[in-house]
């Protein structure tokens, strides 16, 4: 078997509810990949995940996980406030990070695991699994095909109803808030759309008793009359998570576009007469397609579905939201 063929050995750092309830599935179901070792500051929740997963060990310790030699790429599902330092720590003991969405906190903190990825020779990716999925390519598809026209504005919107304030989302310190949980994809789908980074924005953020902010939305300027508005909240019920892109000559809608689930999906084309053709897609596992895609880039033989400097653009993004209230 060659190193192309060898199966990539993962660990997983964290035992959030995302690691057990989405990556560790998907790591069992990908072609190419082998789940063997977790790292949690919760020596209970890590042998509970051991045990579930039947993974081969758990730490108690993150950077132990990092020095076991037997672990090639790492899953990064630790809260927002860790993820560049860790990953940052990841790549510098030569393994390959997937790391959980939002990838840092600041455009500099993006730069210097840029910097040590180069270092490294290492591949990092930030987590948007729904760029994995087939109704989003086929969205980008149309767009780069002229189906709409120009381009002129973006919609994309994202909330579901956050009452606990013990949740981690809930933390400052741990760089909780709705705009780097929620805001933070649709930042990113108006970079792929625009396919460059913002020139501007204005963003309104409405704090919540812990401090963080809860409900918050804005505009992204992309230049040339080109804007992208964004809606978030942990106050407003799940009603979907909805990207609309509307050009000269009428619009693309995803009615789940974020987080659809393994359900079918669609996507509606609107011509400027009103007229709608729907596109329907079956339910897909968008964890397991994005670490198969992640595999194959670190094996060498694919093409990344986010790149760094994506990364570097969504932080822009958020900054200008995050930086012009009023």
């Amino acid at each position: 078997m060659t190193a192309a063929e060898r199966p990539l050995r993962w660990g997983v750092l964290g035992a959030a509810r995302i690691a057990e309830g989405y990556v560790l599935p998907a790591l069992h179901r990908s072609t190419g990949s082998v789940p063997v070792a977790v790292a949690s500051s919760r020596p209970q929740a890590g042998k509970r995940l051991v045990d579930t997963f039947a993974l081969e060990r758990a730490y108690d310790d993150y950077g132990a996980l990092l020095a076991d030699p037997d672990v090639e790429a790492v899953y990064l599902a630790l809260p927002n406030a860790s993820h560049a330092r860790w990953t940052v720590a990841a790549l510098k003991a030569g393994k390959h990070v997937l790391c959980e969405k939002p990838l840092a906190v600041s455009v500099e903190q993006v730069d210097a695991i840029a910097e040590a990825a180069g270092a490294a020779d290492r591949v990092v990716v930030e987590a948007f699994m729904y760029r994995c999925h087939p109704q989003f390519r086929h969205l980008l598809e149309l767009l780069g095909a002229g189906v709409i026209g120009q381009v002129r504005a973006m919609h994309g919107a994202l909330s579901f109803v956050l009452d606990d304030p013990g949740d981690i989302r809930m933390a400052a310190d741990l760089g909780g808030g709705a705009l780097l949980d929620l805001g933070c994809y649709v930042v990113d789908a108006a970079v792929a759309v625009y396919g460059e980074a913002p020139r501007g924005g204005l963003g309104v953020l409405t704090p919540g008793p812990t401090g963080v902010d809860t409900h918050s939305g804005g505009v992204l300027d992309f230049g040339d009359g080109r804007t992208a508005v964004v809606e978030v909240s942990f106050r407003l019920p799940w009603l979907g998570s909805r990207l609309e892109v509307r050009g000269e000559r009428g619009s693309l809608v995803l009615p789940q576009a974020f987080n659809p689930g393994t359900a079918p999906t669609e996507l509606l084309v609107v011509d400027q007469h009103g007229a709608r053709d729907r596109i329907e897609f079956p339910g897909v596992d968008m964890y397991q397609l994005m670490v198969e895609e992640f595999t194959a880039v670190v094996r060498g033989g694919g093409r990344p579905f986010h790149r760094i400097g994506d990364s570097r653009a969504v932080q822009l993004g958020l900054d200008y939201l995050r930086t012009a209230v009023r």
